[in-house]
């Protein structure tokens, strides 16, 4: 008994606060320590909840828990701890203190309050917004949950309650037999030449002219400008505009340094490697028209006549490339959406669990699919910069089910030879995506994905556990564990059609 019977920590502790509204000074508190001593793993399990408010009432919660008969039997400890000091009013004051601790609570108490039931579930539901859903389904919460968690809603969107993302494949797969059920070591190819192993390996053996889609751009300081400086086309999805003005401020200058001269033209006047493409919310492709942009050279007159674009060759020893930013998120579906900015990034599902700051703000936003950009945008223009896409970079907080959702009738004519992905299964689970499911999905449609941080192939199961079976790989609150993964379509060949425009049949559906 950590705390027997009814101990009276309401007259024997006395709470006193002081000039930190958070910091609380106990007195008579050498009993209730004393039940306590000998559980150090019991407070570094909890170091968020330090207080001795939230170990006690760790303490008795676990005890209920235990109990045979929990849902029918409610424990004097408990009521001791709410009815007196600390009490429930400092419990709801101070529950970001230990987010996972009144969870706990308001679970305990929706069992034994009928009459309330749904209005605590709702409350428990609100709170379970600060942790990560995957932790929590994983068992990775050191609070007793009382078998209550398939209750709560768990998956948000700008404060709405969203649909998790389905990982099922819903178009047949462009290959005989599905990818290997492994993930490999990244072969040495990748990275020949180069002591910087990393998935910008990858663009250097692209020829120019080459196609990388850049989903989640920011600033355009990686993807979009590695491959402009290896003569690649990229076409960026970038749906904030305040990551679309810092692309303007710090892409040119970082280009430059790359290659000094790069954003000037041969009569030595500014001009631009990068076209930003609006789209109105709810709208899926930019109003201006693809053929009056691409090549780079036709968009001297738009959407930015006072800096024309480079032209391709800047004089160098090789040719230079152009990004088209596209002003709108990649996801599942056409919709314009409110999307939470968070300090340096941002994600269409809401990351309670990563504790932002409490000045975040929400932006109306664009989302279209990439499908839709490429059957309704780019091929009835008649230029398409290629009729296949060579990378496919997907960084988008947690929402890369709902791009490659947006992408399944590219993926099922198999028009995507590389796939970069960010694989944080913390992420994932903000949008309900099972981690397994989207690499068993990805292997549906004859990908063969390589992690940059093993040394011998992994089982699909075994890889994910790597990063979902244990706290610190999945913790309840922060980052967790990431890396980006690079998969490769093992059935991928250069299509010798164009891609065709929406509502007409696909080169796939025509050589059946």
């Amino acid at each position: 008994h950590v705390i027997p019977g009814r101990v009276g920590i309401r007259t024997a502790c006395q709470m006193t606060r002081v000039r930190d509204r958070r910091s609380f000074a106990w007195r008579g508190v050498s009993r209730a320590a004393a039940l306590l001593a000998g559980h150090a793993s019991l407070v570094s399990r909890i170091q968020a909840c330090s207080d001795l408010g939230w170990q006690s009432l760790y303490a008795v919660l676990t005890k209920a828990h235990r109990h045979t008969d929990f849902r029918n039997v409610i424990l004097s400890d408990v009521a001791d701890l709410i009815d007196a000091s600390p009490g429930m009013p400092w419990y709801k004051e101070h529950y970001q203190d230990c987010v996972e601790g009144f969870l706990s609570l308001v679970l305990y108490f929706s069992i034994h309050n009928k009459a309330k039931q749904a209005a605590l579930i709702d409350l428990a539901s609100s709170t379970a917004r600060e942790l990560n859903p995957l932790a929590l389904r994983s068992g990775l919460s050191s609070w007793p949950l009382f078998g209550l968690l398939d209750k709560l809603h768990l998956i948000w969107q700008a404060g709405e309650r969203a649909a998790p993302l389905s990982t099922e494949p819903w178009r047949r797969a462009p290959c005989q037999e599905p990818g290997p059920a492994v993930v490999t070591p990244l072969p040495a190819a990748f990275a020949a030449g180069s002591t910087d192993v990393s998935p910008f390996s990858l663009v250097r053996g692209l020829r120019p002219g080459a196609l990388v889609i850049d989903a989640g751009v920011f600033d355009g300081t990686d993807w979009s400008l590695f491959s402009v400086f290896a003569g690649i086309t990229v076409i960026g999805f970038e749906p904030l505009a305040t990551n679309r003005r810092l692309m303007d401020e710090r892409f040119p200058p970082a280009l430059e340094k790359l290659r000094p001269g790069a954003t000037r033209g041969p009569d030595g006047r500014p001009c631009r490697r990068h076209t930003l493409l609006p789209v109105l919310p709810g709208e899926a492709t930019p109003h201006t028209p693809w053929a009056d942009i691409f090549p780079a050279s036709r968009s001297n007159a738009a959407p930015d006549p006072d800096l024309r674009a480079c032209d391709g060759d800047d004089g160098g020893s090789s040719p230079l490339g152009h990004t088209f930013i596209i002003g709108a998120a990649l996801g599942e579906r056409v919709r314009g959406l409110n999307m939470t900015t968070r300090y340096d990034y941002s994600s269409v599902a809401d990351q309670g669990y990563l504790k932002g700051p409490k000045d975040m703000k929400r932006e109306e936003v664009a989302m279209t699919t990439l499908d839709e950009v490429f059957g309704s945008y780019l091929a009835p223009s008649g230029r398409a910069p290629a009729h296949s896409i060579d990378v496919l970079k997907i960084d988008v907080e947690g929402y890369e089910m709902g791009a490659l959702r947006g992408a399944e009738q590219l993926l099922a004519e198999g028009r995507v030879h590389y796939l970069i992905l960010e694989f944080h299964p913390g992420m994932l689970g903000s949008t309900g995506t099972d981690p397994l499911g989207m690499l068993a999905f990805l292997r549906h449609y004859c990908f063969l994905c390589h992690s940059f941080k093993i040394d011998r192939p992994y089982g699909l199961q075994e890889f994910v556990a790597r990063y979902t079976s244990s706290a610190e790989a999945l913790p309840v609150q922060g980052l967790g564990a990431i890396e980006d993964i690079v998969c490769q379509n093992l059935a991928w060949r250069p299509p010798h059609s164009p891609i065709a425009p929406r509502g007409q049949r696909s080169w796939a559906e025509s050589s059946e």
